[in-house]
Parts: structure tokens; C-alpha cells; sequence
């Protein structure tokens, strides 16, 4: 009988972007700090990728390289493969194509609309709202990638990692948190609403590690941020 290896996987979430400066998908100051001290912790607990995966967003990308780059070299030390089926949902768009929806719903969503880049608050409440309505699929627009299909873009993405890692154990991948929370929903079977409330938890440069054995997902650890409570500063955890 033949059996197929398990595949250990180690799904990052990018570290902050520029929220509020214009280009959210640029690291800030304190999101390249926190991609060094990820992959200091790394190197400190002698870890070893067989290969590593990101979505193509900035932010993805420079965390992964920041990461690897603190690792000391070993003989075949993989390269950075870009993967943008690990690329988070447009939550831009996502609150543009639902903002005349939510505001026929709720008439004070439009002053909330109009502070969004100014009152964290307010985003987070249109946030909250805008892709509510999206995942539930009762609100898709046309043109607009749904959640079913952001959910079959990602579950693509662990297919070509099981594919293109045959016989290997250990991968890292970087991504967002919508795409770490539809992964967990592969793994977990939750609800949409289960999947949603998950999403908001996982903070930047998180480490969530699930294990891969044919069509089995598995989930070992969710949300660790050991890496950065270490460092006794709390400004350091972040949601986005």
C-alpha cells in the first residue's frame, strides 16, 4: 500500500501595511519589524523550509522576503515562489460594489462611509458589514470576484502546493487573512459567519500551522504570535 507524505504547513499572515498613507499594500515601519523579528525567531528555533509559497500582493511578498532573508543559508535553500491564488479579496472594491446596499439597509452607514480614512472605528465597521454581505452570496455584483470563487482560488493554491511538493514535509506560506480564514474553513467546516469572525483575529506575522495528507487538512496551531509576545511590546500586535 502506498501512502502519501503529510505536508506540514505554516501559513503566515503578512506583517502591517500603511494603513491610512495612501498604499495599505506597503509595510509600515512596524510591519518590517515585525517580519525581522519573525524570521529571527525562526532562525532561532533552526527552522528549515522545503519550500516557500507567497501571493503576489506587496505586502505578501516583502514579508516573505524580509522572513527568509534572516534565515542562515542552507544547501538547497528554496526560492520564493509567487502564487497569486493566495492574493487576499479586493476589500476595496468588495466595499464599493456593497456600499449602495448598505446604505439603503442602514442611512448612518454613509457618514461612516465618509470617515473611513480617518476613524478606525468606521472603517472597521464597513469593513465588517461590506464583507459580511459579500460572503453571505446573496449580494454578489457581477464582475466582482465572489466569495465561492475567492474560496476556489485558494483551495487551487493548496492543490498546486500539495502537487509541487511531493515527498517534501515542511512549507511556509504567506498570505492574508481572509485567505488564512478560508483555509481554516477547508479544515474546520465552519460557517461562512464562523469563517468571517475568524478573519478579524488573525493578526499580522501570525504563524497558523496545519498539516496536508491527500484531500485532509488538519489544524495544529491557530493565531501564534510567541514571536512577538516575547518582545514585551505591545504596540508590536497588530491586526492590519
Amino acid at each position: 500500500m502506498v501512502t502519501t507524505p503529510m505536508i506540514l504547513i505554516y501559513l503566515i499572515r503578512h506583517a502591517q501595511g500603511s494603513s491610512g498613507k495612501g498604499n495599505y499594500d506597503r509595510l509600515s515601519d512596524l510591519g518590517i519589524r515585525q517580519a525581522k523579528i519573525l524570521g529571527d525567531s525562526f532562525a532561532h528555533l533552526g527552522m528549515r523550509f522545503d519550500a516557500v509559497y507567497s501571493g503576489s500582493l506587496e505586502r505578501q511578498t516583502d514579508t516573505a522576503r524580509i522572513v527568509m532573508s534572516r534565515l542562515p543559508e542552507w544547501d538547497a535553500k528554496p526560492d520564493l515562489t509567487i502564487a497569486p491564488q493566495f492574493n487576499e479579496f479586493d476589500a476595496a472594491t468588495i466595499i464599493i460594489s456593497q456600499a449602495p446596499g448598505m446604505i439603503r439597509e442602514d442611512p448612518s452607514m454613509a457618514e461612516n462611509m465618509d470617515r473611513i480614512y480617518t476613524h478606525q472605528r468606521s472603517l472597521q465597521m464597513v469593513l465588517e458589514k461590506a464583507v459580511g454581505r459579500w460572503i453571505s452570496g446573496r449580494h454578489d455584483v457581477v464582475g466582482i470576484e465572489t466569495w465561492q470563487e475567492f474560496r476556489d482560488r485558494i483551495s487551487n493554491g493548496l492543490t498546486l502546493v500539495k502537487q509541487e511538493n511531493t515527498g517534501k514535509n515542511t512549507v511556509a506560506i504567506f498570505s492574508s487573512g481572509g485567505a488564512a480564514s478560508a483555509i481554516l474553513q477547508m479544515a474546520l467546516g465552519l460557517s461562512n459567519e464562523e469563517t468571517l469572525r475568524l478573519a478579524w483575529q488573525i493578526r499580522n506575522t501570525s504563524v497558523t500551522t496545519l498539516k496536508c495528507k491527500d484531500d485532509r487538512l488538519g489544524l495544529l496551531s491557530f493565531n501564534c504570535l510567541a514571536h512577538l509576545e516575547w518582545q514585551n511590546r505591545p504596540e508590536l500586535l497588530t491586526y492590519r
